[in-house]
Parts: structure tokens; C-alpha cells; sequence
């Protein structure tokens, strides 16, 4: 866990993250926002009563020009400040999307920028001051937070959505952090079998090695997921990856009893 201070705590909070590829579509003019999804289940989470923090990928915002500028190592450096101003201007306009929509499903978001909150060294981002968060979330309203860029030492650094939901659950002492996705939960055999594991360890190092690679995605894809959703298991923190396209899963989850996905537990809870 990062050096936050005691008063950046908000123990009690749950921290909800949607996958990008959960709430945006490539479409044939360019990207969309899922805005019937989003809405449903921002209605969901404002029926359960609870502080959020919610977190949200950039999916089809995000993912092609990584691929297109080739920063898949999540890297730039300060010369190619151009494409940073690009591509955060596309997600500028996906992040005030995710605001309405959740807005329209009955929560009160307010968006705090990642570059505000996080920086990196050498690519690894880190939190800096997480205190705005813990206080939006006394007055009532719920921070958002989505994938972005973030300054690094010599340049320029992608902080993924999952590491910055991980990372203020960790921070905020959250009581549950879910990860919502397209798929079903993680897979016993991707693109074999559509089972999927109730409970992972980090010590099931067979299911482990069978869980696929990034491929092309920026973010680490699904093992970087679980891997960094298991440094939240170790704190306490009731830790899911579930299917954010079934309605009720979301407020399931938060209640310890997702409709379908897959608890990840630590065997070194605590430490």
C-alpha cells in the first residue's frame, strides 16, 4: 500500500470499477458509449444507498491509439506530448459520457482528473493525494475517475483503470471492490469453456497459467486484472470480477453475493 495519510480513509466505501470494453462499443463512426448500459447500472448502485467511488476504463477510446502511436508499454515520452494531448482529448469527451449517464441513473458524479491524483515513476503510477476523494464522499456526492494519462519522471505514463480502483481501495480502506466486465467472471478456459471460477487464489498457480495473455491491450488484460485485484484481497477487502452486463450483479457484489463472477481471495490476507 502507497503512503497515503490516515485522513485520505474512508472505510465503509465500496469502489466499483467499469471495464471500458463494458461500456464502449466501436461503432462505424468511431467510438460509443454504451449509454443504456451505464445508465442501468448507475440506477442499480444509486438504489443500494452506499459511497462509491466509481472507476471506468477507456475501451474503445483508449485501446486503438495505443496501438496506433504504439505506447502499448503505456510509455511516451515528453516529445510526443502531441499525442497525449490528442488521445485525452478524445477521452475528455468519453468521461463526460460516463458523468451524464450516471447522473441520469440517479447518482450526484463528480470527476476528478487522474493527472491530479496519481503519478508515475519509471511507468509504475502511484497515488498522490487522495484526500479530494474522501471528501466528496462526506458531502454526499461520488467521485469518478477514469483511465488516463498521468506525469511520469521523464515524460508521460498510462495509469490503467484497474490500477487506480485498486489503489484507492487500498488508500480509502474500502470495504469492497468490485471490477465489472463483459465477461462473465474469469474464465477456467478462455475461449474453451464459458465456466468460470467462484473463488481464485494467488496460490491456484495452475488456473493461473491458464488465464490468456494481454495481447494488444494496453492495461495487461485479464491476468493483470486479477493480479492487481489480488493486492486488494490481501488488505480485507472484499475483492470481485463480475459480469457487469447482468442487472442486480453490481448491488450482488456489494452485498458479497454476486449473481455471477468470481471472488479473488489472498492467502495472505492481512499482510
Amino acid at each position: 500500500m502507497s503512503g497515503i495519510p490516515h485522513s485520505a480513509s474512508a472505510p465503509g466505501c465500496a469502489v466499483v470499477k467499469l471495464g471500458g470494453s463494458l461500456i464502449t462499443s466501436e461503432g462505424p463512426g468511431g467510438p460509443d458509449v454504451n449509454r443504456a448500459l451505464l445508465t442501468a447500472r448507475a440506477r442499480e448502485l444509486a438504489a443500494s444507498g452506499r459511497p462509491l467511488v466509481m472507476v471506468h476504463g477507456t475501451g474503445a477510446y483508449g485501446k486503438p491509439p495505443a496501438r496506433r502511436y504504439g505506447y502499448l508499454d503505456g510509455r511516451l515520452p515528453s516529445g510526443r506530448a502531441g499525442v497525449v494531448a490528442e488521445v485525452a482529448r478524445d477521452l475528455a469527451r468519453l468521461e463526460l459520457e460516463v458523468v451524464d449517464c450516471l447522473e441520469a441513473g440517479g447518482l450526484k458524479p463528480l470527476r476528478l482528473p487522474a493527472i491530479q491524483l496519481f503519478r508515475a515513476n519509471a511507468g509504475c503510477a502511484s497515488p498522490l493525494d487522495l484526500r479530494p476523494v474522501t471528501e466528496l464522499l462526506a458531502r454526499g456526492v461520488t467521485p469518478v475517475i477514469g483511465g488516463n494519462f498521468v506525469l511520469d519522471c521523464d515524460g508521460f505514463a498510462v495509469c490503467s483503470s484497474d490500477i487506480i480502483a485498486v489503489e484507492l481501495a487500498l488508500a480509502l480502506g474500502a470495504a469492497c471492490l468490485v471490477l465489472a466486465t463483459r465477461a462473465h467472471g474469469v474464465y477456467r478456459e478462455h475461449g474453451r469453456s464459458e465456466a468460470i471460477h467462484g473463488q481464485l487464489s494467488e496460490s491456484d498457480g495452475d488456473a493461473l497459467r491458464k488465464i490468456g495473455g494481454a495481447g494488444q491491450d494496453v492495461s495487461g488484460g485479464m491476468l493483470a486484472k486479477i493480479s492487481h485485484g489480488f493486492r486488494a484481497a490481501r488488505h480485507g477487502i472484499a475483492t470481485y470480477v463480475v459480469d457487469g452486463r447482468v442487472a442486480g450483479n453490481l448491488n450482488g457484489a456489494l452485498g458479497g453475493s454476486p449473481l455471477q463472477g468470481t471472488r479473488l481471495l489472498s492467502d495472505r490476507a492481512g499482510g
